[in-house]
């Protein structure tokens, strides 16, 4: 779901073609995904269909047509809709969740509290799991897997503790 939010606010931001969509993403977010055209395409397609996004389609002499998206109100409703949806099964998604913090400030205070306790309640549980399995004696290696897999939950769960305190007290905008 993360791609179709990061695409529609691409287009959002002013009318591109695809490979800027994906040079734009990349270029925000490279360092977390990589977008794959197997993926824009089908999703520019769809949302074309839905009524999302307008296409239209620029002759080039000598190369193929080039077709430029633009977002339409139905385009901003829907982004509306899936920056809010976050349902459990995201909350195990680093990449879900990292991209939901991103657009905090399209967010309401509410569900940015909402978004934030889901991921936690996964770190939570998570951290547990890798308590249980870290004394198992299966090998120097595994070891150092778990012990820096505790590391970085415990982290994680440092930093969502902070902006829980964040945006419990005050706004983060302000921040």
């Amino acid at each position: 779901m993360y791609m179709d939010l990061l695409i529609l606010i691409q287009i959002e931001k002013a009318p591109k073609h695809g490979y800027e969509i994906k040079k734009e993403i990349q270029k925000d977010l490279g360092y977390l995904m990589d977008v794959n055209h197997n993926l824009l395409y089908p999703a520019l397609r769809r949302f074309t269909e839905e009524g999302a996004v307008s296409r239209k389609r620029i002759e080039q002499e000598g190369r193929p047509n080039q077709y430029v998206y633009e977002i339409t109100a139905a385009g901003k409703e829907k982004i509306v809709e899936l920056v809010n949806a976050f349902t459990e099964k995201e909350a195990k998604h680093y990449i879900e969740f990292m991209i939901r913090v991103s657009l905090f400030d399209r967010i309401s205070r509410e569900n940015r509290l909402r978004i934030l306790n889901m991921r936690k309640r996964h770190l939570e549980a998570q951290l547990a799991d890798i308590e249980k399995r870290k004394d198992d004696h299966a090998g120097m290696f595994r070891s150092e897997v778990l012990q820096y897999s505790l590391s970085r939950v415990r982290g994680e769960m440092l930093w969502i503790d902070e902006l829980i305190r964040k945006t419990g007290n005050t706004d983060m905008e302000s921040n």
